[in-house]
């Protein structure tokens, strides 16, 4: 397993993956371990998949590949942390030292407050906050279209102009409908390019959208 944490160049990752990892044994594993059936015993709730078409596996497995075999799965603090249970020497950006004094400032000086509850909570109790970028992580995953159109529409109320919105689909895509276009723009390329460098690979989509002024 910690053969695919060493350092290989392009080419080398593309011969590795595909003429050592990439057996029949490894394809059955990965489909019989992200089968619905397999996540749901392992104690994933069924409203997970609620709003999910097609196989769950071989969505997962590509992106799986693009992280195995595209990017350097021995820099992914992900990978590391999923195989080991430690990052090693691959830190996550919160972790690196380069970034400690930054992250210190921001904890003197105010600018990091935690809020314990829903997002939607935050924004009816402080009604009159203007933000500039939300990371929503997979949010909307566990909604339906309309709630997630609503959820939107509250955050751009609550967003100052040409705030940012990112945030990741993983197996229900979401994103902001047609209706909204007229208050929000759809940063599909750059969105695109930042995702063929994520190394969270077991998403499927990264979004990233902006309010208009």
């Amino acid at each position: 397993m910690l053969a695919l944490l060493e350092p290989r160049g392009p080419a080398e990752r593309e011969r590795f993956y595909n003429e050592v990892w990439d057996n029949r044994r490894w394809n059955w594993i990965f489909h019989a371990f992200f089968s619905r059936k397999a996540m749901g015993a392992l104690g994933r709730d069924p409203e997970f998949f609620r709003y999910v078409e097609g196989s769950v596996a071989d969505r997962i497995l590509a992106r799986t590949r693009h992280a195995l075999a595209v990017l350097d799965p021995s820099e992914n603090p992900y990978l590391h942390w999923i195989l080991t249970g430690t990052h090693r020497k691959a830190l996550p950006e919160a972790l690196k030292e380069e970034n400690f004094a930054v992250i210190r400032e921001a904890l003197e000086d105010g600018r990091f407050e935690v809020f314990h509850g829903p997002l939607e909570k935050l924004l009816e109790e402080q009604p009159d906050r203007r933000f500039d970028a939300f990371n929503l992580s997979d949010i909307f995953e566990y909604m339906s279209t309309e709630n997630t159109k609503f959820l939107l529409d509250k955050l751009v109320k609550a967003s100052n102009p040409g705030a940012r919105l990112a945030y990741w689909n993983m197996l229900a895509p979401r994103s902001r409908p047609e209706s909204m276009a007229d208050r929000m723009i759809s940063q599909d390329g750059e969105a695109a390019r930042l995702f063929e460098e994520d190394r969270a690979f077991f998403y499927s989509r990264f979004v990233v959208e902006e309010v208009r002024p």
